[in-house]
């Protein structure tokens, strides 16, 4: 059996790795995403939509930010927890008020 760094390494995780649940909260929304917007596209103009797959493009990068963010702040405070964690005994039986 492999570490977990071993199996990250190896591409064997990946955080981004979702399923989606057919007829789950996430992909309802995303099919009203889906609907809503090919009804907008259907009445915008041949300018006006590129203008638009322009702002897709520029909202997905802005998303993709946050996610990657999100997920090292996650992952230090996780790892902050951890050591913490790691104490040694003597802080737990005989704590020093400071």
């Amino acid at each position: 059996m492999r570490s977990i760094i071993e199996e990250l390494y190896y591409g064997n995780i990946s955080p981004l790795d979702r399923d989606i649940i057919k007829g789950g909260t996430y992909s309802h929304i995303l099919n009203l995403v889906t609907r809503n917007e090919d009804e907008l596209v259907q009445t915008l103009t041949q300018a006006q939509q590129e203008t638009f797959e322009k702002f897709k493009d520029c909202a997905s990068e802005l998303g993709d930010k946050n996610e990657m963010m999100s997920f090292v702040l996650g992952f230090k405070l996780g790892m902050r927890l951890a050591a913490e964690a790691m104490i040694s005994l003597d802080e737990i039986t005989d704590p020093k008020m400071t």
